[in-house]
C-alpha cells in the first residue's frame, strides 16, 4: 500500500509540474499580448489588465509546479 501511494504522489507530482508548465506558457503568452496592447498608446487601458491577469497566472503556475 504504501509503494502504491508513493507510486501515485509520485505521478501527481508531475502532472501538477506538467500543468504549471503549461500554464507558464499561457501566462507568457498572454503577457506578450497585454505587453504588446501597451505599446500602443490607445489601447494602455486594456493592456494594463491583460498583464495583471498574466501576473496572477503566473503566480497559479508556481503554485501548480511546487512539488508535495
Amino acid at each position: 500500500m504504501r509503494a502504491l501511494r508513493g507510486l501515485l504522489n509520485a505521478l501527481l507530482g508531475i502532472v501538477m509540474a506538467v500543468l504549471g508548465t503549461v500554464l507558464g506558457i499561457l501566462a507568457a503568452v498572454v503577457w506578450l499580448v497585454g505587453a504588446v496592447l501597451c505599446v500602443t498608446v490607445i489601447l494602455i487601458p486594456l493592456g494594463i489588465p491583460v498583464i495583471k491577469l498574466a501576473n496572477r497566472l503566473f503566480g497559479l503556475a508556481r503554485q501548480l509546479m511546487h512539488l508535495p
